[in-house]
Parts: C-alpha cells; sequence; structure tokens
C-alpha cells in the first residue's frame, strides 16, 4: 500500500518558481489536494455518484487531468466487477501517470491511461461521461473552448461533462473574501503562511480562474444546449453539461 507524502514543498521551494506538475509535485500531490481543496472528498464522492448515474454499457469514462488516478481508481469499485465500461486517464505529466498506474493496477474494470495535452491533437470517442475536474482552469483561457469543443464532440448523445473549478467574482470585494476563507482553510489544515503566499506565488499565470458565468458561458459557447452548478463553496464550483 502507497504511504501518502505530507505536502511541505512550498517550505523548500521559493514562489518565485513556476509551479509544474513535475516529479516533486506528484511525490506529495494527493496530500496537497485534501489539504488545499476544500470539500475535495466530498467532491470526489459526488462525482462518482454523477458518474454510475450517467455511464453506459460498452462506454468509456474519462478523466482528464486525472494526475495520480485516485478518482478512477475509487470509481472503478464502485461497478460491479463484470460491466462493459473501460475507464480512460489522461494526464500531461509522466510522473502522475506512473502513480496513477499503480493505483489502478487492482481495478476491477479495464482501463488506460493517455500520456497527452489536452491542447494538442487529442480527441476522445465513445464517451458516456467526461469528468474534467481542478484542469481546464490550467489551460490557457484562448485555448478552453477548443478543449470543451472536442470534448463535446466525443461525447456521445445524453453524455455528461462534469467539471470542478476555482472560480473567481468580478466584485473584487467579495473575490478577497473568497481568497481569505480559501487561505483560512490552508491554515486550518496545516500549511503556514509562507507556504500559502509561495504557492500562490507560484500559480500566477499558471492557473487562471475564470468566473461561474464565464464558466457557464464558455460551456455554452462550445455547443452545450444547457449548463448550470451543481456544487458550489466559495471560490470553487462545480457545472454540470449534457449533451
Amino acid at each position: 500500500m502507497e504511504i501518502k507524502e505530507k505536502d511541505t514543498l512550498f517550505t523548500e521551494t521559493p514562489g518565485t518558481e513556476k509551479f509544474e506538475f513535475n516529479d516533486s509535485v506528484a511525490r506529495v500531490f494527493d496530500d496537497m489536494l485534501e489539504r488545499s481543496v476544500p470539500m475535495y472528498r466530498e467532491c470526489l464522492e459526488s462525482t462518482v455518484q454523477w458518474c454510475l448515474r450517467f455511464a453506459k454499457e460498452g462506454s468509456h469514462i474519462y478523466d482528464l487531468g486525472c494526475s495520480t488516478g485516485t478518482f478512477l481508481a475509487g470509481l472503478s469499485k464502485q461497478f460491479p466487477a463484470h460491466a462493459d465500461i473501460r475507464l480512460m486517464g489522461v494526464d500531461n505529466s509522466a510522473p502522475m501517470l506512473k502513480k496513477a498506474r499503480l493505483k489502478l493496477a487492482s481495478s476491477p474494470l479495464p482501463w488506460k491511461l493517455i500520456e497527452a495535452d489536452l491542447q494538442d491533437d487529442f480527441s476522445l470517442t465513445n464517451a458516456s461521461v467526461v469528468v474534467m475536474n481542478y484542469t481546464l482552469q490550467f489551460i490557457p483561457p484562448n485555448r478552453r473552448v477548443e478543449v470543451v469543443r472536442k470534448i463535446l464532440a466525443g461525447l456521445n448523445p445524453g453524455g455528461l461533462l462534469l467539471m470542478i473549478e476555482k472560480v473567481s467574482s468580478d466584485n473584487p470585494k467579495i473575490d478577497q473574501a473568497y481568497t481569505d476563507f480559501h487561505h483560512k482553510f490552508k491554515k486550518t489544515q496545516g500549511y503556514s503562511q509562507l507556504e500559502i503566499a509561495r504557492k500562490r506565488e507560484a500559480l500566477e499565470n499558471v492557473l487562471t480562474p475564470w468566473t461561474v458565468g464565464q464558466n457557464i458561458n464558455l460551456l455554452m459557447e462550445a455547443g452545450f444546449p444547457s449548463a448550470e452548478i451543481y456544487f458550489k463553496w466559495n471560490n470553487f464550483s462545480g457545472f454540470v453539461a449534457l449533451k
């Protein structure tokens, strides 16, 4: 059983270094997510429920930005072993996929991991569900609609796109409150003020959050007939859209 290593990355790394999903991040990523993302476990469980409801026999479930495979590994155990479902994980980080392969080794469902950048010539096929949690925010804003259009093209009729994003507000006072609440959450998880400040600096111009309205408009512009929020915690929102 793999031991989860505690995230002390930003006690060692100055925030002036650009954030990358490299070996150092992959090593502590599971702990980083749980201690940095409010209601992370609850969101995992909710995403599983959506997948169980909308997955169709003979189809694929994609996790775009699958990182270390935590979601897919957990999801695989929720289906009957005889289910005709294939799990597809996509990530552009080789160190993340290395850890994902270990987690999926005991999966009762067939699976495939693909090292690919969603901005490149990548396409989906036969998808009944596509999950993209905490992923689109790392794609340059001018490329996001193109990525979502590719997702829509690969979804089967009635297919589901589920995504969770860090969001911002057009109102500066509300946006500052979001930031303060998030930092307070991180402090309760044991991060120091220095670690929080360094990580925020490292993510500058790497993670670009949009407002709820911008995300909804993006999904509609890409061609989804409707889209709405299913989850909200201050500066984190979950979106759902059906083809």
